[in-house]
């Protein structure tokens, strides 16, 4: 049974993915900004549940919001540094609030108030840098990269899982993470960079505007470092004391728990493809 509501969870998780990042830029900048409010949200309740730390969830949740803003703006028009004003102004907020609040402990309350902005909002609003920066076909908005992404960082989760189960014997990072193994994680890239080349080759439309050894630098990236970012969420989830992040996603748990590889893909991915594209 909790297979089937996973899987359920997943298809309706990835078909709504997938809509919102070919129906256009609206759609793109929305969902994202959706996903940066709820994982926000999600993480203050459980920052609230260290002892003498006390986070405003609605300060936390503006600042993660208007620095996301400020950069998918940044992105699109380019050349305006006052995006930034709304952003600035929070912070200005957050920190003067304090010092009317006795609270245990401020400098807990600001870490954990200021930290989504740069765990969660940050790889979020970077993902406009892929949509609305790369060389992808015509101009302005191009789906091509960021859906990319999100399909390798899939196919990554099937290999690792697959493998795992089928021969996965030497643990990967056994103190944090007990179930990964290197067989699964070498299944998972070994899937990614297959997929890679399957859609530079059967798909030219879409993937010819990039030579194969950038999809495949990019699957490679997008692979490291989404397990990386896996670890570090179990590792957070551990420090804590819980097992899931939330309870949205049914059988997936919370948004934290599904985008956890994306939050540190996200960024390697645009400091390869900044470096890759910059010498093709």
């Amino acid at each position: 049974m909790n297979f089937l509501v996973r899987t359920i969870t997943a298809v309706v998780f990835a078909f709504i993915m997938l809509f919102c990042i070919l129906k256009g830029a609206p759609w793109f900048v929305g969902l994202f900004a959706v996903c940066t409010i709820l994982t926000t949200i999600e993480y203050t309740g459980l920052a609230n549940r260290y002892k003498h730390t006390s986070v405003s969830r609605l300060w936390a949740t503006v600042a993660a919001f208007t620095f996301y803003a400020a950069i998918v703006g940044l992105s699109v028009m380019q050349n305006s540094a006052a995006l930034f004003l709304p952003f600035i102004f929070t912070l200005i907020v957050i920190m003067v609030r304090e010092l009317y609040y006795r609270k245990p402990s401020p400098i807990n309350d600001w870490v954990h108030t200021l930290f989504p902005v740069i765990y969660i909002a940050l790889p979020f609003a970077l993902t406009s840098m892929l949509a609305f920066d790369a060389k992808g076909p015509g101009t302005g908005y191009s789906p091509v990269v960021p859906l990319t992404l999100f399909v390798f960082l899939w196919c990554n989760d099937v290999g690792a899982y697959c493998t795992g189960c089928t021969i996965g014997k030497h643990k990967l990072f056994e103190r944090i993470s007990p179930k990964k193994t290197w067989e699964g994680s070498i299944g998972g890239a070994l899937l990614t960079i297959l997929v890679a080349l399957m859609l530079h080759r059967f798909m030219p439309d879409w993937y010819s505007f990039m030579p194969a050894w950038i999809w495949i630098g990019m699957a490679f990236t997008v692979v490291l470092f989404g397990t990386w970012g896996d670890l570090i969420e179990s590792l957070m989830k551990r420090e804590m004391g819980i097992k899931d992040s939330g309870k949205i996603l049914p059988g997936h748990g919370g948004m934290l728990d599904r985008f956890d590889s994306a939050l540190l893909a996200i960024p390697a991915t645009v400091i390869w493809l900044s470096i890759a594209m910059s010498r093709f």
